[in-house]
């Protein structure tokens, strides 16, 4: 009768490799057939000059030639329909469409007129605020 791997817990439980002897008290001692060890996969070339790690660290030379007076965090800056603004991605996309609307280009606007269309019919269709 061959016997079954039953549920082993931590250290107890060794696999059998080739040319070492199993342990009777081993859940694996009486198995007709060797269990195979997978290999660890083979480990990855890694890029080391791809864009964000040849950009990682960018501003640090901020703090160093300014005397640490401004934040690298103060540097970047977002849309300006979005700055000092909360809320939504619908009410995010009707803000930008009401102020920089007649600048944008028609498949843009378009875009943003479908988006716009899309989430009202979701907000008001599904959550909490029906």
């Amino acid at each position: 009768a061959e016997r079954v791997i039953s549920h082993c817990g931590g250290a107890s439980c060794a696999p059998v490799r080739p040319g070492l002897p199993v342990p009777l008290s081993s859940p694996l001692a009486g198995l007709s057939r060797p269990i195979r060890i997978k290999e660890p996969p083979k480990r990855k070339p890694v890029d080391r000059w791809t864009k964000k790690r040849a950009l990682f660290g960018a501003y640090d030379n901020v703090g160093i030639l300014g005397g640490f007076q401004i934040h690298p965090k103060n540097l970047i800056m977002g849309p300006t329909w979005l700055r000092g603004w909360r809320g939504n991605e619908l009410q995010r996309c009707i803000r930008k469409k009401q102020m920089v609307g007649d600048r944008m280009f028609a498949e843009d606007y378009h875009k943003l007129n479908k988006r716009i269309r899309y989430l009202y019919k979701r907000f008001n269709r599904t959550g909490k605020h029906r």
